[in-house]
């Protein structure tokens, strides 16, 4: 939610409450937020412009005169017969410099909320020890974090996208020291179209970035780095990001069944490490999109890391193993990956 104070003074937010419109405005579900570094930020505003890493730090109740913040919520039911069809906030505020108005309440319109069913979709990849690293939903990583300003609007372009990383039953992702693309255990490895579709876009020729930090330079054109966008049924597009050079093996036009090799798995365009970047977009294209659930078919959950957001892609660049809790393994169907989950995908 996007907050704007067009006063001349500061004003602090004191709580918001997410309520239901048809039970008389009163409070529902349970709203719990936590930063990249697992700190807890419900009902704290991201102040733009913010140069945060993530952490609590880049956070705040107050917004100056005319400043504008991002609000993240992560409402949560015990059951989906409890989930309302819409939801509205109610806002306390106060504003000391103002005599007129010290104190207010303000309760939103109703926001409708979505009764569509995710896309159900095959896996990307195949095999063991995939790392969701910076996925939906508590968290705010690098991806619920981004707020992309396109074509008029505020777009939350990647707030369900997924970067999956490779690891070893020690938990470690890379052979050797790292310092290749090559020496990744998911480097190389085979992209596979998730559902029937149509290639729309594609990027096949920039290089390979160096493994341990992020590119500098690169064109708004070249972040998603070599990749393939496909048309899926009912306005859905996946987005696959960061393929090797030269590896791609469809072209626009082209028709896919699910399964189908779409190129290699590599670590060009805005990436720190060899990963895909992986997400379902409501248009086509890499940035001016809103990002979209989705569910699989089948896979099995491995078990889940203890490790922060932060820490993960930390571990991941300095090969330290991931600590892997593999108690909670279980098979799952129709069910979305959430952050830190480990994944095997037979």
């Amino acid at each position: 939610m996007l907050f704007t104070n067009p006063w001349s003074q500061p004003t602090t937010i004191q709580s918001v409450e997410v309520v239901d419109p048809s039970r008389n405005n009163q409070p529902t579900g349970t709203n719990r937020v936590l930063s990249i570094k697992d700190e807890d930020v419900t009902g704290e505003i991201r102040p733009l412009p913010s140069n945060s890493s993530g952490d609590k730090a880049g956070y705040s109740k107050a917004l100056t005169g005319g400043q504008s913040g991002v609000m993240y919520f992560d409402v949560s039911y015990a059951s989906s017969s409890d989930v309302p069809c819409s939801i509205a906030l109610r806002v306390h505020s106060v504003q000391p410099e103002i005599k007129a108005m010290p104190k207010s309440t303000l309760l939103s319109p109703p926001l409708k909320l979505s009764s569509q069913t995710p896309i159900l979709i095959a896996p990307p990849f195949k095999g063991d020890g995939w790392v969701n690293a910076n996925g939906c939903c508590l968290e705010v990583g690098p991806h619920r974090f981004v707020v992309n300003a396109m074509n008029g609007t505020l777009d939350p372009s990647e707030g369900f996208a997924i970067d999956w990383i490779k690891v070893n039953r020690e938990g470690k992702a890379f052979r050797t020291d790292g310092k290749k693309s090559e020496d990744w255990l998911c480097y190389g490895l085979d992209v596979l179209a998730v559902a029937p579709g149509t290639v729309v876009e594609t990027m096949r020729d920039l290089p390979d970035e160096a493994p341990g930090a992020a590119p500098t330079g690169l064109k708004v054109s070249e972040i998603a780095g070599n990749h393939v966008l496909l048309e899926l049924a009912n306005g859905r597009y996946a987005m696959y990001a960061h393929l090797a050079p030269h590896s791609l093996t469809v072209h626009v036009g082209d028709h896919v069944k699910a399964g189908d090799k779409l190129g290699l798995l590599g670590n060009s365009g805005n990436t720190t490490g060899p990963h895909l970047h992986f997400q379902i977009s409501d248009r086509p294209s890499t940035l001016d999109v809103t990002s979209l659930p989705f569910v699989f078919e089948s896979m099995m959950l491995e078990g889940r890391t203890s490790l922060n957001l932060d820490d993960i892609d930390n571990y991941s660049i300095k090969g330290t193993a991931l600590p892997i809790d593999r108690t909670v393994a279980k098979r799952l169907k129709g069910a979305m990956p959430l952050s830190r989950d480990v994944v095997d995908f037979p």
